[in-house]
């Protein structure tokens, strides 16, 4: 086996449902080591049933951690936990994430959604960089699952007025903007902010290989788990049907495919669909706004912690 080809340990933080849940069976059917996250035990333990109902043999490679994106303390005891479990990291899969029904500004400062989706995640990965660069593995990554509707230009996630985003985006504003705030609106928004996220981090560690990629549209997945029934029924049986649409099964053999593909394939800082190379949105490749998201994130990181 060579190098490249070597198991790898991943961690994929909100795995308990959904695209993250497949894609570490996937990975523990193939005898990879994987580590999960979800914000309950109870949640942690039917992912375990799931992932392990075809690979019995494999029950050693599979760890668990609880954390909640929104609460900080629960990700350092989290990255405090793995470290407790004597394995290296070699890919870090930014997964997990949501919507809201309603504006909740847990955390002084920024709305939940743009938190939980962009700010947790910054901090975990922060906190796992030290880990993931003792790995030996060829192919140590950092990515982060991303979405085309951060960019304005495009046609999915709605497109009335209340769930457009700018082409320029204010970050002071929309952070804690009550009073324009839409549960689609700020899961875009939050969408960009992690394209900020990964951008600066690959260029802060370009020792380590950091991207995005969209999974596709995936109108099956616990996203929608928000979403009022008549909207849930009709993405999950009908919506799901158009060609337009991706499957969980090709949605998670992306996944895999951005995990184990060699990393001379990837470019670090990259934005990928379909597995080739994609540009993003203006906005996302702005400099000065993913610095100024960075600061902004980081003296709530620094406040909180």
């Amino acid at each position: 086996m060579s190098a490249d080809n070597a198991k790898e340990t991943v961690f994929i933080t909100g795995a308990t449902v959904g695209l993250g849940r497949l894609t570490a069976k996937k990975l523990i059917d193939l005898g990879h080591k994987v580590i999960i996250s979800g914000r309950s035990e109870k949640k942690l333990q039917d992912a375990y049933t799931f992932i392990l109902a075809d690979s019995p043999q494999h029950k050693e490679n599979l760890y668990s951690v609880t954390l909640d994106l929104i609460d900080l303390k629960t990700i350092k005891a989290a990255v405090e936990t793995i470290e407790s479990f004597g394995i290296d990291i070699d890919v870090l899969v930014n997964n997990a994430g949501g919507t809201l029904t309603k504006f909740q500004q847990t955390n002084p400062g920024i709305e939940d959604t743009i938190f939980m989706n962009a700010v947790g995640p910054l901090y975990l990965t922060k906190l796992l960089v030290p880990i993931i660069e003792k790995s030996q593995h060829p192919n140590k990554r950092i990515l982060f699952v991303g979405s085309s509707i951060h960019n304005p230009n495009s046609k999915g996630g709605g497109n009335n007025e209340a769930t457009k985003i700018p082409h320029d985006v204010d970050i002071q504003t929309i952070i804690k903007d009550k009073a324009h705030w839409e549960s689609m609106r700020y899961y875009k928004l939050s969408k960009l902010a992690s394209l900020w996220d990964a951008f600066l981090i690959a260029d802060k560690y370009p020792q380590l290989t950091t991207l995005v990629f969209c999974p596709g549209f995936v109108p099956t997945t616990d996203l929608i788990r928000n979403s009022g029934y008549l909207v849930r029924m009709t993405l999950k049986y009908v919506i799901s049907k158009f060609n337009f649409t991706t499957s969980e099964q090709d949605a998670t053999d992306g996944y895999l495919y951005y995990i184990t593909t060699p990393g001379t394939n990837l470019k670090s800082g990259g934005y990928y669909e379909k597995k080739q190379e994609s540009t993003p949105s203006d906005d996302a490749m702005n400099k000065a706004k993913q610095q100024e998201f960075w600061d902004l994130a980081m003296q709530s990181i620094d406040a909180l912690t």
